[in-house]
């Protein structure tokens, strides 16, 4: 349960908000000149590291912690996605010409890389390293047990002693509350190294499995995929999701109950059987066959005195179960309105109007846009793309484009045959025939590009494409009429193609019909009106009630308008006839 806490230390003004700290209780009495840390352990307190806490931007909000000396601070800005993204973005580079292949004689013990003392370096199984320092600290009678853990070069300069001191800032803040929640880990990330040292921190709740701050923290950066999020019942599943994003970052330091198995084998059973009832669900973004494969994976991950020893077997675990998480997030899980299916919005965003262009240009792509942009609106729901879906869509999309360029190239190859015969080029290229399969020819040709770049998109993205394609998404989205842009442009490459065969049919017939007598014209002119009309009987059956609406409303308006012309004409003219009069006279 996240509570909500007002601070009444001596420390706090009145204009300080409330933080919210899971079950943080009343802060100690600090009027006392009693140093809380003050204690025989390494981590007691320096007098320059009395804590000032300062205002931002002059809102009341104390969320950055300054010594006294005003030279290292603490900021309430930090999760584990951006942990994540310090890892990964900002990796340290390693010289090139700096090499030494010489292997000392003897060379049989295990190589060790020197550690700062109190300090324990370990490997993570992507390869990264970082350092825990773990300590128990005499603290008013009490003894504490202290976790430290950063991703900092210690190494390097006076990295490890200004970690150290900080860790000591972060502590001598949080000791203020009488039940400062035990089993805890502080995370510390420099953020910036000058005259004034700051540093992002979090601390992560073991047994109830979330990061919390000290102060006010802005969470935009990790919820900012949802909007309308009020409730702090919403938002302490994702912060449950960040919290097995930090057992992935840092599997060393804390060791997994076996209970935590139970449970992610019961979520996979659950979502498998969901996804065994509906092609649309919200429990997750995998498949069924991988889902399969993990919860079999999960059967095999070994446990000792009920606890996942591995970091290995650590890493996955917390991998998963922070996906289901975080797609718990997503989805509103336990709020009202929650999304149960991944087409359905929370937001009422339907995007049923259709715009100008589209209902203009629908006729003329023979209402392919129509089909694209339901497709595509199921798959971009309140801003959110399933990889899953997005994948199958793409690949579909893939498979349709190597289709029409196959049926363009094939087009091409017949009107390029057309034209060489010599009947056909009698009037030097000013027949009916030849400029219909002129354009024929030029509505393949831009079928096979379409078709090509579309499908290069794709395949030079490759699996990146899932992860770009939201941004996207939202750079071409319409706030009334949703992606309809972007299912016009899926819809030329078929169209064109169409347009290219209707030119071919037209100059095929002209050629027939042309310099020919009533005995073949006939049953040539019967075979052509029974096909077309099978044709266009099938398409106007198979397609859909949406797109037999649209055109028939069109055809029933076009008709109506053509019969009321002549009315209108009379009535204007009636209408202003002594205007003509006067003119006249």
């Amino acid at each position: 349960m996240i509570v909500h806490v007002q601070p009444q230390d001596a420390m706090a003004s009145a204009e300080t908000k409330s933080i919210y700290i899971r079950d943080l209780p009343p802060p100690f009495d600090t009027t006392s000149h009693r140093d809380p840390l003050a204690t025989s352990m390494s981590f007691h307190l320096p007098p320059f590291l009395q804590l000032r806490r300062e205002l931002v931007n002059g809102s009341g909000i104390h969320n950055v912690i300054t010594s006294f000396d005003g030279h290292l601070k603490l900021s309430a800005t930090m999760s584990a996605e951006k942990v994540q993204t310090e890892r990964y973005d900002k990796r340290k580079s390693i010289p090139r010409n700096t090499k030494n292949y010489t292997i000392p004689f003897m060379t049989t013990d295990p190589i060790k890389k020197p550690v700062p003392p109190g300090w324990k370096i370990y490997i993570h199984p992507e390869g990264c390293l970082y350092y825990c320092y773990e300590n128990v600290v005499d603290f008013h009678g009490y003894s504490r047990e202290i976790h430290v853990i950063t991703q900092a070069d210690l190494v390097r300069g006076k990295v490890a002693e200004t970690i150290e001191n900080l860790a000591k800032l972060a502590y001598s803040h949080a000791y203020q509350y009488s039940s400062f929640p035990e089993n805890v880990d502080l995370v510390l990330e420099l953020m910036d190294v000058g005259e004034t040292i700051t540093a992002g921190y979090y601390f992560a709740h073991h047994e109830n499995r979330c990061l919390f701050w000290l102060q006010d923290f802005d969470a935009t950066s990790i919820l900012r995929e949802c909007c309308g999020v009020t409730e702090l019942s919403h938002m302490q599943i994702e912060l449950e999701a960040q919290y097995w994003k930090h057992i992935d970052l840092f599997p060393h330091t804390s060791a997994l109950h076996s209970q935590v198995l139970r449970q992610l084998q019961q979520i996979i059973r659950f979502a498998i059987s969901d996804c065994m009832t509906s092609e649309v669900s919200a429990v997750c973004a995998f498949s069924i066959d991988v889902l399969k494969n993990t919860l079999d994976l999960v059967k095999d991950v070994d446990v000792e005195n009920d606890r996942v020893q591995s970091a290995h077997d650590k890493c996955f675990i917390a991998r998963m179960m922070n996906h289901f998480r975080h797609c718990q997030y997503l989805n509103y899980h336990g709020q009202q309105g929650a999304r149960l299916s991944r087409d359905q919005t929370v937001h009422g965003d339907s995007y049923e109007e259709r715009s100008v262009m589209m209902r203009c240009l629908a006729p003329l792509l023979f209402n392919a846009p129509y089909e694209h942009v339901r497709s595509l609106h199921k798959l971009y729901v309140d801003s959110i793309v399933s990889q899953l879906d997005w994948r199958n869509f793409v690949q579909k999309l893939n498979a349709e484009m190597q289709d029409f360029n196959l049926l363009a190239t094939v087009l091409l190859s017949v009107n390029v045959g057309f034209l060489a015969i010599q009947s056909v080029d009698d009037d030097r290229g000013h027949s009916l025939s030849q400029v219909a399969s002129y354009v024929s020819v030029i509505s393949s040709f831009g079928s096979m590009l379409l078709g090509v770049n579309i499908a290069r998109q794709s395949y030079t993205q490759g699996p990146n494409m899932v992860d770009n394609v939201q941004a996207r998404l939202e750079s071409l989205v319409h706030p009334k009429h949703g992606l309809e842009t972007l299912a016009i442009i899926y819809s030329l490459p078929y169209a064109l193609l169409m347009w290219g065969m209707i030119f071919f049919v037209l100059a095929f017939f002209t050629e027939c019909f042309r310099h020919s007598s009533a005995v073949p014209s006939v049953p040539v002119s019967v075979a052509a009106l029974i096909v077309l009309g099978l044709v266009g009987w099938s398409c106007y059956t198979l397609g859909e009630r949406v797109e037999r609406g649209h055109l028939s409303g069109r055809v029933l308006t076009a008709v109506q308008w053509i019969k009321d012309l002549p009315r209108w004409m009379v009535r204007s003219v009636s209408a202003h006839g002594p205007w003509y009069i006067s003119e006249a006279e």
